[in-house]
């Protein structure tokens, strides 16, 4: 049978809320990766650019400005990366501080818990000297 206390809903909501802020996180992550993988293909695609040995200086123009374009979207998306690791810590700080609440109040509850048993114990004790008198007593 477990034992209520007046910790139960307060300890649900904080884990909820932890796991909530943990999902945020996960999902954060994810986005970062995929910036990353999206760094990493516009580098190959800037790799495989070559300029022609021969043509006209147009192309030439062309190629210099879709590399610039490439460049450009690369540090786009390096500044995007930053301010997502920047989100990443503010979510990271209000992690530690929920799970430390929730430690907190788990430990609350705990301590309720262990007076309750200890109580239950009293009174079990009880219960048992005033049978153990009731049956001396029927003896006699």
């Amino acid at each position: 049978m477990a034992i209520k206390t007046k910790f139960d809903q307060v300890v649900k909501l904080k884990k909820l809320k932890a796991e909530e802020v943990e999902n945020d996180l996960l999902s954060l992550n994810k986005q970062i990766e995929n910036e990353q993988n999206k760094i990493v293909k516009l580098n190959e695609e800037l790799a495989n650019i070559k300029y022609p040995n021969s043509g006209n200086f147009s192309q030439i123009l062309q190629i210099r400005e879709m590399m610039k374009a490439e460049i450009t979207q690369i540090n786009q998306i390096q500044n995007g990366i930053e301010e997502l690791n920047n989100q990443k810590q503010i979510i990271n700080k209000r992690l530690k501080e929920l799970k430390l609440d929730y430690e907190k109040i788990k430990f609350l509850q705990g301590e309720e818990i262990k007076k309750e048993l200890k109580k239950r114990a009293q009174k079990e004790a009880k219960d048992m000297d005033e049978i153990a008198i009731m049956l001396y007593k029927d003896k006699d």
